[in-house]
This record gives C-alpha cells, structure tokens and sequence, in this order.
C-alpha cells in the first residue's frame, strides 16, 4: 500500500492546530475526512501518533519527529498549491459517505461524474455503518436501522421489497405443483434448495415471519453483498432473499425468476443518516437528492411472482 499524500497533509494540521475540528477548518474538509486521513496514516506506518484527550491532540514523539521529517516540505508544497489556487478558483469540498455496496452501485455510481465535490465511499453492513457515522468517518449514510445519536439527523429514503429469488437453472418444478397454503410442504422444499445469503438478521427475519419459528438450517453459499449473489444467481442454481429493486433488471431479462413473495411480505424501511450543521450541508443535500430520486425510480414497481 502506498501513502497518500493528504494523510501527511491532515497530519500536519492536526499537529498546528491541536485538534481534529480545527484542523478540518484549516483544511476545509470534513471532520470524518479528519478522521480517516490521520487513521489511515496511523495504520500504515504502524504506531499512533497522538494521545487524544477531551480537548485536544497531543502529539507523541514518533509524531514530533515525523513533523520535523515533512514540515518544510509540506510548507513549500502548500505555497505553490496557493499560487495554482488563485489561478484556478474554486476548492472542491470533500464528502464521506458509508452504505451497502448494491446500493452504491444502483443508487450513486451513475453521478459520480456529475458531482462537483470529492467522495470518499465506504461499504459496509448496518452496525458498522452506525458506528462510522457516531465516530465522525463518514458524514453520511444510508441504513436500515435508526440508531439514536446525538448530533445525527435521520430521513426516511424508502422502503424496499424483499423477494424469493432463483437461478434461472433452478428446477422449479415441484415448487410449482405445491399446494401453497401448506405451510409444512414449503418449508420442505425451500429446506432441499442450496441458498445464497449474506445477512443473516434478514434471512432469520424472513423465516420466522412466514412460518413462525426460527430456521433450522444455515445459507449454503455467504457472499459479501447482494451484487455478487446477483450474479451467482444469474449463472446458476439456487434461491436468495433479495430486494425485488437489486435485481429487477435480470428479472425483466429472464436471467433470474421472481419465485415466491412469502406468506407475509417483509418490506424493509431504509434511512439516509447524516451529521447536523455540517460544513458539508449543501454536498450532503446534493447527495441526498441524488438517492432519493434514484431510489424512487428503481422502487416505484412490483413483480409479479410465481405463486
């Protein structure tokens, strides 16, 4: 891994300003972009650099020495950078955003060009999502779970519809000739089919909603995001828990089938999360509409399933 030149950058206004939010100012980005920076560094050189207080950074001596090592460096670097600056107006700010990667890619991805400020993403599930936001990596992000923290403002996005998904090789058959109303018989037959997951709390949810008691059998397959079981899906043999949103596309295409919507439909409630009165209100507002509009267009459809 290589350095990043803006860690050495954070690092140094860290240590002139002694804490994270002036040095955020300084920098004009984001405290969580603070954050992640001077983490970043810490990580790759292998040793912290600063015992952090209540009030204050206090640099230890691997930081003094590392200050002496690139502060004049730095310094000359900053004069041209304010030469070029004048010239060229404008800084671009810089965003820090946590959210489920299938989402990323359905929802954000196809603006990033469009964009007039830095995103820096990060993936991840709904407990580690949370924790970024609570310790100021990320100013925003999209979740399932409301979590109550302070300085945190929550919005609904939407709500997503959780179907039964299978390979287009799936043999179907028998599930067709079922009679449906018995409980028991389905059961069965989803038990006998290899299964992709890759949440486990929604996987328990679906199972006991439907046939009201905990699953006696485990995924066969544990991806790391919904994308991949897509693509899984689509080439092969096998059933998923899967928002119809994720994978609409492949079932208008014939590479997957909208199977079974389960006795009682589970919709799940999404939330986009961000930090009150940030310097970064109007990119996080850009972005927040961004989801919200695209979100409503992969949303505003139902399938039809099976049986």
């Amino acid at each position: 891994m290589r350095a990043d030149l803006e860690w050495f950058r954070t690092f140094k206004a860290i240590f002139d300003t002694g804490t994270m939010s002036d040095a955020a100012k300084e920098l004009n980005i984001s405290q969580p972009g603070v954050s992640l920076h001077l983490s970043s560094l810490e990580n790759y050189i292998g040793h912290p650099l600063f015992e952090r207080n209540t009030r204050k950074m206090i640099p230890n001596e691997r930081a003094r020495m590392l200050y002496r090592q690139i502060c004049y460096s730095l310094t000359k670097l900053e004069e041209v950078e304010n030469s070029v600056r004048k010239r060229s107006g404008k800084e671009r700010m810089t965003l820090c955003l946590g959210v489920y990667s299938g989402l990323f890619s359905q929802l954000i991805a196809p603006h990033i060009a469009d964009l007039d400020f830095n995103l820096i993403v990060q993936f991840g599930d709904n407990d580690k999502l949370s924790e970024l936001l609570e310790s100021g990596s990320v100013d925003i992000i999209i979740t399932s779970t409301e979590t109550p923290i302070h300085n945190i403002s929550y919005q609904v996005l939407g709500t997503s519809e959780f179907i039964v998904a299978a390979g287009k090789e799936t043999d179907i058959s028998q599930f067709q000739q079922l009679d449906i109303e018995n409980k028991g018989q389905v059961r069965k037959w989803l038990q006998s089919q290899l299964w992709y997951s890759n949440e486990k709390n929604i996987w328990a949810r679906f199972w006991k909603l439907n046939f009201k008691k905990e699953s006696d059998f485990a995924p066969n397959y544990v991806m790391p995001d919904k994308n991949t079981i897509l693509r899984c899906l689509e080439k092969g043999v096998g059933l998923a828990l899967m928002p119809h949103s994720v994978c609409r596309d492949s079932i208008e295409r014939g590479d997957i089938i909208c199977l079974w919507k389960g006795y009682v439909e589970m919709k799940n409630t999404l939330y986009i999360g961000h930090r009150k009165n940030s310097i970064l209100s109007d990119e996080i507002q850009q972005i927040k509409e961004i989801m919200t509009t695209e979100f409503e267009k992969c949303h505003n459809e139902s399938c039809q399933p099976l049986r």
